[in-house]
């Protein structure tokens, strides 16, 4: 330090010589004295601190000669062209092949009268003749850097036989690698001792304890988080509802599994990315950005144009935290939406159903009252018709009240073994004049013998009502066919019809109480809705499926199959 303090203390007072001496001569030359007088004056003052001067143009043509010549080395030319023209100039260079450093200080003398040519009065000194008073010191800072350096090793020495050899131990028994024990053994062993190095150790020993206790606490309360992160995320991904949790980006941080089947959003998609890549509902979207802006719960139903489902949104905004942000949660409604159209459908049909007997049974009444009486014809005519209706009441009532028996499993049934041929002749016999009345063949054809596992009772009612209905919706000239087959999936009833049909987006629904697909039209035939439903529920509660196919104007075709 002291070596490098004198060096730039002494460049330092070399630069400021060399800069003074530029300054004078300058000075000189503007006043007018002759140039070759000038610069040898200066040369011989300037001997000690071996300086080299010369007055040369811009192109390096000398104008005062004697002495050595200017060296033609390109850092030369490159100083002399930075102070033509920024007027001073000064580096720290190297010339050829030498190892010793010039400082090269040019500068420009501007004559008064602008029509004399511009001189550059350049200098160069070496940077060893600023050193060379220092040598003495720098001997002496030497040899006392030698000297304390070997007093320091001694007294090292010293010091790594009391201390350092513990502290080594110390150093290597604490790595983390090591056992406990050990650790602890040497901590002990070192805290013996009476100075400074022991209370360490001693400190160290209750430091370590301490860690060990707050690692422990800290595994715990890591294990205790996993363990409530674990079951929070098993049971959000249980959930139906889906559940979207985002930041005030709109990133997502959480989706569970009921978002992405609800949403219908693929697997590429996952915590990080925006909202808008998951869903691309606008509506959804804009409800999301109205509970962050707007600080409240907000709530959206929508239809989905692919999957037809109703669902219903609720964001609700986290306004404090870490996580603040949004939870969106959707459901789907479409179940509750369904059942409430059937309820409507079937306030609206028990409605229609009660009205039209009871309008006429009413209308009857008040004219028999009138005195239609008395006129025996008359009062036949409108007999028959409250009869009429009062069965049809009838027929309505027992309809839902099986119905009812059926759909809450209070219908006893006795499951066994069941001859279906008996059933179907029966079922034939029962419509054949409805058929021949409508103009209508009513056939049996298929396997000659079917044996089935169902409930009697059951079964001729399953097979009544649908025949029932295929002869309410085939024209005159048409044709309805009971077809027994034994497939190899189980044993099949297949009722089929030349009717009218049923449209296809429409065939989801036929198995509803009080659905038609032709309102008007089957109050006209006489239907009251339930028939379908009925034998929905009760294939259900013996174990059969149903199934339907049909096309608007070649018929429908009902298929029952039965288990193996």
């Amino acid at each position: 330090m002291v070596t490098r303090r004198l060096e730039a203390g002494a460049d330092a007072r070399q630069q400021s010589t060399v800069e003074n001496a530029l300054e004078s001569i300058c000075e000189e030359l503007i006043a007018g004295k002759d140039a070759q007088t000038v610069i040898t004056a200066w040369r011989s003052v300037l001997t000690t601190d071996s300086v080299q001067l010369w007055l040369v143009t811009p192109d390096l043509t000398a104008v005062v000669s004697g002495g050595p010549p200017l060296p033609a080395e390109f850092t030369i030319r490159s100083v002399i062209r930075s102070a033509a023209s920024s007027d001073y100039s000064l580096r720290q260079i190297r010339l050829g092949d030498q190892k010793e450093d010039f400082l090269a200080v040019a500068r420009t003398v501007k004559p008064k009268p602008q029509s004399e040519r511009v001189l550059i009065l350049v200098s160069l000194t070496p940077k060893s003749a600023a050193h060379q008073g220092i040598a003495l010191v720098k001997s002496a800072a030497t040899r006392s850097a030698v000297f304390t350096w070997m007093i320091g090793i001694l007294c090292m020495a010293f010091v790594a036989a009391g201390i350092v050899g513990p502290l080594q131990t110390m150093s290597i028994n604490l790595h983390q690698s090591i056992d406990r024990n050990r650790r602890e053994d040497m901590l002990l062993t070192i805290s013996d001792r009476h100075d400074e190095l022991g209370e360490v150790a001693n400190s160290l020993h209750d430091l370590e304890e301490e860690r060990q206790d707050q690692i422990s606490r800290l595994q715990n309360t890591e294990r205790m988080a996993r363990s409530s992160a674990d079951l929070l995320t098993t049971v959000l991904d249980s959930m139906v509802e889906g559940v979207i949790a985002i930041d005030l980006d709109q990133r997502i941080v959480f989706l569970n599994t009921g978002a992405r089947n609800l949403l219908g959003i693929s697997e590429a998609i996952g915590v990080g990315h925006r909202l808008y890549e998951a869903v691309r509902v606008p509506a959804f979207l804009e409800t999301i950005s109205e509970a962050i802006s707007l600080r409240q719960n907000q709530s959206l139903e929508y239809r989905t144009s692919r999957e037809k489902a109703d669902l219903v949104l609720v964001a609700i905004p986290i306004l404090r935290g870490p996580h603040a942000g949004a939870v969106a949660v959707v459901r789907d409604i479409s179940e509750m939406r369904r059942l409430e159209a059937m309820r409507r459908d079937f306030v609206s049909g028990v409605s229609h159903e009660l009205k039209t007997p009871l309008t006429v049974i009413q209308a009857c009444t008040d004219t028999l009252l009138g005195g239609a009486l008395d006129d025996r014809s008359a009062a036949e005519r409108f007999l028959r018709q409250i009869d009429e209706q009062s069965e049809r009441l009838l027929q309505l009532i027992l309809s839902m009240l099986q119905l009812a028996r059926v759909e809450s499993g209070q219908q006893v049934l006795h499951i066994e073994e069941v001859e279906v041929r008996a059933i179907v002749d029966d079922v034939l016999r029962g419509f054949q004049t409805v058929a021949a009345s409508k103009s209508v063949s009513l056939l049996q054809t298929g396997a000659p013998e079917l044996i089935v596992r169902a409930d009697a009772q059951a079964l001729q009612t399953i097979l009544s009502n649908l025949v029932d209905n295929a002869l309410k919706h085939t024209n005159a000239g048409g044709t309805v066919v009971i077809e027994l087959s034994e497939q190899t999936t189980g044993p099949a009833i297949v009722v089929r019809d030349t009717g009218i049909g049923i449209p296809e987006e429409l065939l989801g629904r036929i198995f509803e109480r009080f659905y038609r697909v032709e309102k008007d039209r089957s109050r006209e035939r006489g239907g009251s809705g339930l028939g379908l439903a009925i034998v929905k529920h009760l294939c259900h509660a013996i174990g059969a499926e149903i199934s339907v196919k049909s096309e608007v104007g070649l018929g429908s075709e009902f298929r029952v199959e039965f288990r193996p």
